[in-house]
């Protein structure tokens, strides 16, 4: 990785070499790992790499980093539209881990000026992807500097704010992503843009910073609903240097809980665990029952994912165990939607994916009949999974049904802007088998006008 973090900087082999005093070849045995740097050599490698001393030894001591090459594509992610701009100069992922470095972040992302507004970027994985997660666990969150000039503002205000991301968290259940993620862009940019030039005091920092973390989760979110991943793990780190400056452990969890599902999602289960591993390690103590219910539902997934029926299974037992114990008091906002409702179908759905499709039925349907209408994306997902479990052999095959499930769901996906209609598709494609039937053929063909069958 110390190659990686020297073309990040923009140095050749040459010019750090120069900086520091030593040959050329020097550097390049480093990087090969045939030696190390001597002690008297090390804080001054650091400040050149701009890394603490802690994290050159990290660089020093791993391998190279999984960094996608320009024209590579992550599973299921969209090359044209991924591809960075300048990937080794990206500022989300070599800006420190200070509060200054947090607002730089949130800054060049929420800048409507910025050439950021208009590019892809590259899809993280392998270490390029869990190394930040590394850096929330062990970095310890610094001092709360605000602005010397500008606007003053309030606690008030940013009270305001947070109960704005609320609304727009109500408008993504309902609509999807693709309907939130300007909008929430937008207030993520504001934010970004008191904390840069406005003053306060530390708690309205602190509320701001937080405020910033809950809409780098949901811009996440949203581009991840959108099809756009690699927008979306910017955003997600984004969030995740917000909740760490605001020392706020159980919202950075959460956010690593939404970075594992994207991985395991687009077939990079083993970063999942790692991230979910890590949430946690640094949540631990701090952590509340909606909290451990998330975390342990993602780590059935990514297991589940993997193949790991055991791991899976107990995951989900945990998951439903935290789920009974929540109350709404001391707990995240954004986790008001996890409960026994989601946590159950989201069980069937792993144990769908294990191939458990009897098992998986009955907790499908137990779940959606739990599940409040106004959660419209989350039923239109599950309904298409309980027909899928109907679908398959087995004596919970019910074909009638299967078609009933899939109609809900093809209603409810005409008032949604989102990716995940076209789990459409795979339901279609097991209905294949069965497209002589009458009733099968005509919802196949009502697919037509949302889907590409």
């Amino acid at each position: 990785m110390l190659a990686e973090r020297r073309k990040v900087i923009g140095y050749s082999q040459e010019r750090l070499a120069e900086l520091l005093g030593v040959e050329r070849s020097t550097v390049g045995r480093w990087e090969a790992g045939e030696t190390s740097p001597q002690p008297w050599c090390r804080p001054k490698l650091a400040k050149a790499l701009a890394v603490s001393v802690d994290e050159l030894d990290i660089l020093l001591t791993s391998g190279a980093t999984a960094a996608p090459q320009e024209g590579s594509q992550w599973p299921g992610g969209d090359m044209a539209a991924e591809l960075a701009e300048d990937p080794e100069h990206d500022p989300v992922l070599i800006a420190p881990w200070s509060h200054r470095g947090t607002v730089e972040v949130a800054v060049v992302l929420g800048d409507g000026d910025q050439p950021v507004k208009r590019r892809g970027f590259a899809v993280l994985s392998g270490l390029a992807l869990t190394a930040p997660a590394h850096q929330w666990l062990i970095q310890q969150p610094g001092p709360l500097v605000s602005g010397l000039s500008g606007r003053r503002v309030s606690l008030a205000l940013a009270d305001q704010f947070v109960a704005m991301i609320a609304e727009l968290r109500a408008m993504d259940d309902l609509a999807g992503g693709g309907t939130v993620l300007s909008l929430a862009r937008e207030h993520f940019g504001m934010i970004a843009g008191l904390l840069d030039q406005a003053s306060y005091d530390e708690p309205t920092g602190r509320r701001l910073l937080v405020a910033l973390a809950e809409l780098g989760q949901l811009v996440g979110w949203a581009a991840f609903d959108a099809g756009r991943h690699g927008l979306a793990q910017r955003y997600y780190l984004a969030g995740l240097r917000a909740a760490h400056s605001a020392d706020d452990r159980p919202l950075g969890a959460h956010i690593l809980g939404s970075m594992a599902y994207q991985a395991a999602r687009e077939g990079h289960p083993g970063e999942a665990i790692t991230l979910i591993d890590t949430a946690m390690t640094g949540a631990r103590g701090r952590a509340t029952p909606r909290l451990l219910a998330l975390l342990h539902n993602r780590q059935a997934y990514a297991l589940a994912t993997l193949g790991d029926s055991s791991g899976a299974t107990a995951a989900i037992t945990k998951a439903r165990d935290q789920a009974d114990r929540a109350t709404p008091e001391g707990d995240l906002p954004c986790l008001y939607w996890v409960g026994p409702a989601d946590v159950t179908a989201w069980a069937g759905r792993c144990l769908l994916t294990l191939g458990k499709a009897g098992q998986a039925a009955a907790l499908l349907e137990e779940g959606i009949a739990l599940l409040d209408e106004s959660f419209v994306r989350n039923r239109q997902h599950y309904l298409i999974r309980h027909a899928e479990a109907l679908i398959h052999p087995g004596p919970q095959r019910d074909l009638e049904a299967a078609l009933e499930h899939g109609t809900a769901a093809l209603d409810l996906s005409r008032h949604l802007d989102s990716t995940q209609s076209a789990d459409l598709q795979n339901l279609v494609n097991q209905l294949g088998p069965h497209a002589t039937v009458p009733a099968v053929r005509d919802f196949m063909d009502r697919t037509r006008d949302l889907i590409t069958v």
